[in-house]
């Protein structure tokens, strides 16, 4: 059976990760989980996902922003560190701001993601997003 694409899905909201690995196997994507960062990039290299979804705060409020940093610069990474991140985050409906990655400043000189999305996402906008990411 034919797959629209492999996404891994690095996040611990066990809640979360459950209602999108429905919602992007229903659509015809293959899933898998990790809910740390650490184990993510385990799975990077096992699973060679097409697209990430990555939760920004896991164990450390800044590990999504590591697992990025390790994926586009570690040499073992080399052949996949072009794969697309989309980062995801709850800050804005916890603390009513948001990450912003276009000003140069929230991220200093660290990796970008390929795109971010708000928690809590609308299924249509996610599907639309990671169709985008794993077509370009």
């Amino acid at each position: 059976m034919s797959t629209k694409g492999r996404v891994l899905i690095v996040d611990d909201d066990p809640d979360f990760v459950k209602t999108v690995k429905m919602v992007l196997l229903a659509d015809g994507y293959e899933v898998s989980v990790a809910n740390e960062g650490r184990k993510g990039l385990e799975l990077v290299l096992e699973y060679k996902p097409d697209l990430i979804l990555l939760d920004i705060m896991m164990e450390s409020i800044f590990e999504g922003f590591s697992f990025l940093g390790v994926l586009r610069t570690a040499p073992e990474y080399e052949e996949l560190k072009s794969t697309p991140v989309l980062m995801v985050s709850s800050v804005k409906a916890d603390t009513g701001s948001r990450f912003t990655f276009d000003d140069g400043e929230d991220m200093g000189d660290a990796p970008e993601p390929d795109g971010y999305m708000d928690k809590p996402l609308k299924p249509k906008d996610l599907l639309d997003r990671v169709a985008a990411l794993i077509r370009r």
